[in-house]
């Protein structure tokens, strides 16, 4: 291409794009669906033939009624019953064909439930907003507002932060002796990016639907590969693929505020494909050079939510079994991916190593960002993005974590868990005075941090705990106070923290009598459908409404005392006779076998056997490599033992109910052929079976 030749990756972007909308347009034309002698059904499942026999049935009806002998009657009866099994038969095969069809569609998945339990689809349709104390329905000022709302909150909230007289530059180590440099990509990359894609079918602004598009990219990889080449070695990021769109989601409260709708942001099809590039670069580079701090759990490959809170209820369990007293500070952070400082994150870029050319691209990949607004299928005007890393980017998450980064470099004394934004420090004491008087002032160190950052902490939804022992006294009322820049926080006893409510006892009571509702609210809707699918599309429900509850950090809540988790293994049971469509109160051990479903205790064991493989596999993150010992690291000398893992010592119940404590002696008892699976993933496979096999 003349113009990648030229340096010119706007104009190679450009032409490109042009060619392409060009040969898309042509090939995949917007056609308009006539309504013309097309039959609308009431319901999905209704067809002409079943249209006609339900008229004949109401006909053979009228002539019963009209004259009731027994061989109308007769003959009606007759051709109800045979119609009702025609039509059940219809709708069941519709539902089995669609459930299949849309089995990883959890969207599509919920309409189909809605339709059958006649709750009918939801209309996402805007009907009217708030603009300037006025109600206003016309899609192009609501389109215009909400985009007005969205580009100027971040704007707002940095210009109510105060001067901080610090830098954010004290809080940063040295620079880096490594530089990040940058290998050209090839038509095969592009390739292998594709089939990693996740494909829907929401075009931005260039209108190219993703999964029209993307089966057909090894047709274009290389001229692509080059187009990004340019764009790598001259730090130019095309304009066209700055630009979003952005469609507001409800979430709750008023529906004419636009303050209570979320922001989803598209970007162009091809923005992906230059991100993935250099995404796929920096994390190399990041990985590498050992930049993210150890107790960052966000956006990484081989970390998810367990990790940060089973280091919490380590962290905690062990004060517990000092005799002391934790405290554990739950940050709220205002609009964090939002609000962030380019000038600011760019410094933090060039300390870690990313300088020259390099610094360049990201710097062009900042400025001059615009996004409009889809209303009700209206677009807004565009509007300058002048914070925050992009929504909807694959660089964005990443980029986020660099810049909070050097936080937990604010305070030498508090222990910090992170999960993205998701910011939390713990600190622990006998004295719940002392406890008291050192927290506060951390926190004052942490709050400069903020301030030099420019972002904002919402103080009012930022809270702590108090952790205990259920044995331990507790702190007259009113004599623990925790505060930054002279507002307190407000002291809670359960907070939800990654999704999962943790309460000062860790009893995790909160918790499960909140997955209860979730769970008892799903195997209800499970019943009422039931009577319609088969058992395999009964069982592929179980697993999308009810099993996520069970398994989602089910490792730390769920090594509990057998009372507190009886409501969930009785609503498990009580899914499982649905499935089977069993009798209620049948004894549900032969179903469990049968449709090969893991009881709730055995996703427990799942769960801990998982982390253990990872752990002798070197799996885990380094933050975990001494979370547990073999009887070879205790004494020098070889016994039959050496090489089981022995188990913490524990005198406090909540420490006996950690992994530390119970997980040795799950993992000792696994089979040597388990526990030596050759992957992961085999190691899963053979699990699974012999737990379910299991007497």
């Amino acid at each position: 291409m003349d113009y990648c030749h030229c340096g010119d990756a706007n104009g190679a972007y450009d032409r490109f794009l042009m060619q392409f909308k060009d040969l898309y347009d042509k090939a995949f034309p917007i056609v308009s669906r006539g309504s013309k002698d097309k039959l609308r059904f009431k319901q999905p499942w209704m067809t002409r033939g079943l249209l006609k026999s339900s008229r004949k049935k109401a006909n053979l009806y009228l002539k019963y009624v009209k004259k009731t002998t027994s061989a109308n009657k007769r003959k009606f009866t007759k051709y109800r019953n045979k119609f009702r099994a025609i039509r059940l038969a219809a709708e069941r095969n519709y539902y089995e064909y669609e459930f299949s069809k849309n089995c990883h569609n959890l969207k599509r998945t919920w309409n189909l439930i809605r339709s059958i339990i006649k709750l009918g689809e939801r209309d996402n349709k805007i009907t009217s907003l708030k603009i300037n104390g006025s109600k206003n329905e016309t899609p192009v000022d609501m389109a215009n507002e909400f985009n007005r709302y969205f580009a100027d909150i971040a704007h707002s909230l940095a210009e109510k932060m105060p001067n901080s007289p610090h830098s954010f530059t004290q809080y940063l180590s040295s620079p880096s002796f490594n530089s990040f440099g940058l290998i050209p990509t090839t038509s095969e990359e592009i390739i292998n990016l594709s089939r990693s894609l996740r494909l829907t079918h929401s075009s931005g602004v260039d209108g190219i639907d993703p999964a029209i598009a993307n089966p057909h990219i090894a047709v274009i990889a290389p001229q692509l590969a080059e187009i990004i080449n340019c764009s790598l070695n001259y730090g130019i990021v095309p304009q066209a693929i700055k630009i979003a769109k952005v469609v507001p989601i409800f979430k709750k409260g008023e529906s004419d505020n636009p303050a209570n709708y979320r922001p989803i942001s598209i970007l162009p099809f091809f923005s992906k494909f230059y991100e993935k590039v250099m995404y796929d670069r920096l994390g190399k580079f990041i990985d590498k050079s050992h930049i993210l701090f150890h107790s960052q759990h966000g956006f990484q490959s081989g970390r998810s939510p367990l990790m940060p809170l089973t280091s919490m209820h380590d962290k905690i369990t062990q004060a517990f079994e000092n005799n002391e007293y934790s405290i554990g500070i739950f940050f709220d952070l205002a609009k964090a991916f939002d609000t962030v400082n380019h000038n600011i994150l760019l410094n933090k870029l060039a300390n870690y190593g990313i300088r020259g050319t390099q610094l360049d691209w990201f710097r062009s990949y900042f400025e001059n960002r615009y996004q409009c607004v889809s209303c009700n299928g209206t677009l807004s005007d565009l509007r300058l993005v002048k914070h925050g890393v992009p929504q909807g980017s694959n660089l964005g998450p990443l980029l986020f974590l660099l810049f909070i980064n050097d936080l937990p470099n604010s305070s030498s004394i508090l222990t910090f868990i992170l999960f993205a934004d998701d910011t939390n420090a713990f600190y622990s004491h006998t004295s719940y005075l002392t406890l008291t008087k050192i927290v506060n002032a951390e926190l004052q160190l942490v709050a400069e941090w903020f301030a030099a950052n420019k972002l904002s902490l919402n103080l009012e939804k930022t809270s702590f705990i108090l952790f205990k022992s259920n044995k331990k006294k507790s702190p007259p009322s009113g004599s623990i106070v925790l505060s930054i820049n002279g507002l307190a926080l407000s002291q809670v006893v359960s907070t939800k923290f990654l999704g999962v409510y943790v309460d000062q006892h860790l009893t995790w009571t909160d918790h499960i009598k909140f997955i209860s509702a979730k769970i008892a609210k799903n195997v209800g809707i499970l019943s009422r459908a039931s009577h319609l699918l088969p058992k395999c599309i009964r069982s592929q429900l179980y697993y999308s409404l009810v099993y996520p509850y069970f398994t989602y950090c089910n490792l730390v809540w769920a090594s509990n005392y057998t009372s507190r988790l009886n409501k969930l293994v009785l609503l498990q049971k009580r899914a499982v006779r649905i499935i089977a469509r069993a009798p209620r109160g049948s004894h549900t051990g032969p179903l469990f076998a049968d449709l090969q479903i893991l009881r709730f205790c055995q996703i427990n064991k799942l769960q801990v056997c998982d982390f253990f493989y990872r752990f002798d596999h070197n799996l885990l993150p380094n933050v975990y490599r001494c979370f547990f010992q073999q009887g070879s690291d205790i004494h020098p000398y070889y016994t039959r033992n050496s090489r089981s893992y022995r188990s913490v010592q524990a005198h406090s119940n909540s420490r006996r109910f950690s992994i530390r404590f119970m997980g040795p002696a799950i993992w000792n008892s696994l089979p040597l052929n388990i526990k030596q699976a050759p992957n992961l993933h085999i190691f899963k496979k053979m699990l699974r079976s012999y737990l379910i096999n299991e007497k």
